[in-house]
Order: structure tokens, then sequence, then C-alpha cells
């Protein structure tokens, strides 16, 4: 069965040039997601809805049918891919927005705006999230909140939040890219960030493989789009345009969403 994708992000452009087969594998499987692990590490194919990244192949369809299994073979060649007994052609793909480029500089996000923000994730955070814990009995009981409090202060302490939690995107992990995603666009102590860098590049061993590479792309300021949004509605919008964004992140996965944005809070009032 053939599929046309409707989206590429830009690191699958290398893969819609003529050339040799490439050999990658099915890294991961879900209702949609299927991550591949590939040489420049884990890329998805993803069901529409997912939202934009720069590492999705975005195919139609709400979810994704394939029957692929982890481990399973899969072949990329011109603009070609092979999975199970599906073929995706992406050679005329439109291509993602990319990630952000525009530097906010010395732009200070407006009290407003981290007002509105913070609304926003007192409503919907959902149960069981990073944020839910904050002002609460439980609070004391989940050590990545004194890390993440005092990150400011010592960037060190991001080695403690890494892998912090359960499942394949922890909640450490999930807060310390919201925040390096507010330090990242805002933060004038670019000494700061780079040792922030170092303490976030120097633990990706201790998590899991997706969730060490979603902070990889975040050193490189490569975020979902969901997140992307965020940092342009807070850094460029009003509280309108941060309301909206803000909900829509939180919406993401069970509860990725809710601690991206408790770790994005926390970049803006620490």
């Amino acid at each position: 069965m053939e599929i046309s994708a409707v989206c590429i992000g830009e690191k699958w452009l290398p893969y819609r040039k003529a050339g040799p087969e490439h050999f990658f594998s099915v890294h991961s499987v879900f209702n949609k997601v299927i991550n591949i692990s590939t040489d420049q590490g884990l890329l998805s194919v993803a069901a529409e809805g997912c939202g934009g990244s720069s590492a999705f192949l975005t195919v139609p369809g709400r979810k994704l049918d394939f029957d692929a299994e982890m481990g399973e073979p899969c072949i990329v060649q011109a603009g070609c891919m092979f999975l199970a007994d599906h073929t995706i052609n992406f050679r005329h793909a439109a291509i993602w927005n990319g990630p952000i480029t525009k530097g906010y500089g010395h732009k200070k996000i407006k009290k407003e705006d981290i007002t509105a923000f913070k609304a926003v994730l007192d409503r919907k955070a959902v149960p069981k999230s990073a944020y839910r814990y904050i002002n609460s009995e439980s609070e004391s009981r989940f050590s990545g909140f004194e890390a993440i409090q005092r990150l400011r202060d010592d960037p060190s302490r991001a080695k403690s939040l890494i892998g912090l939690g359960q499942g394949l995107t922890p909640a450490g992990d999930d807060m310390l890219l919201g925040f390096m995603a507010i330090v990242n666009h805002t933060c004038e102590n670019r000494e700061y960030v780079r040792m922030l860098h170092n303490a976030v590049s120097d633990s990706l061993h201790k998590t899991a493989e997706i969730s060490a590479q979603t902070l990889v792309n975040a050193l490189n300021c490569d975020y979902h789009e969901l997140v992307q949004n965020c940092i342009r509605d807070l850094c460029e919008g009003g509280k309108e345009e941060v309301y909206i964004s803000a909900a829509s992140l939180i919406n993401m996965g069970a509860t990725s969403g809710s601690d991206i944005a408790c770790g994005m809070y926390m970049g803006m009032i620490n």
C-alpha cells in the first residue's frame, strides 16, 4: 500500500535525494507515532494531528495502522520509506516551517503574559502532572520541585531532574525541556546557558532514549510545534495568544504537555 506523506520536517530532507538505500529499524510503536532509529538519532512517522516537528514524517489519518513491530527493518531511499507492507512517498510532501531561528535577545516576557500562562496551568494542568504538586501536601514527595525551583541559581541541578519520574518521557525531563525552552530564548547570561547545556549533555544516559532525544533537540533550540508556539506567543504575542498556545500544549500527551508547561513557568518566574 502506498501513502503520500502530508508534511516532513527538515531532518527528513536528506533522504529525499537520490542515492543508496538507508537501512534503519523500528525503535518503538504507538497509536499515532512510530519512532525510527536512524543515522540522525530517532526520527518519527506521525499521524496527522500530532503537530509539527523537524523529526516528523507526517502521514494522513488519525492513527497509524501499519502493523509495524519494534526492531522491524525499515528502508529509505530517494524519498520513499518501505515499512511493513506500506510505502510512504515523501518526495513532494510540504516542508514543516522548522525550528525557531529568531533570537529574542534581551526581550522580556511581559508580566501579564506570565499571569495568563499560569492561569491556563491552574485551570487545565492534568491530575498527576508535576504542576499539581505545587503547594500541595505531596510536594515534598516529588524531589524534582526543589531542583527546578533552584535551577536558575545552580544549573548543575539539571542532572537530578533527568530521568526523574515514570514513562518514556519522565516528568523531570519534560519540566527540564520546558525550562530550557524559556532560558534558551530569553536568558541574558549566556554563560549560564552554556553551563545548563553542559549539565544536560553530561546526564542524557540517565533517561530513556526517546526522552534523551527530545532533550538533545532542545539543546539545539529544536522543539515540537506546540512548544514553539508558546515561546513565540510569550515573546511576541498577547494574553489571548498565550491562552490558546498554552492550552494546546497542555493537551499534548498524558502528562507531558502539563509538565513541559510547568518547566516553562518555572523558567519565567525564577
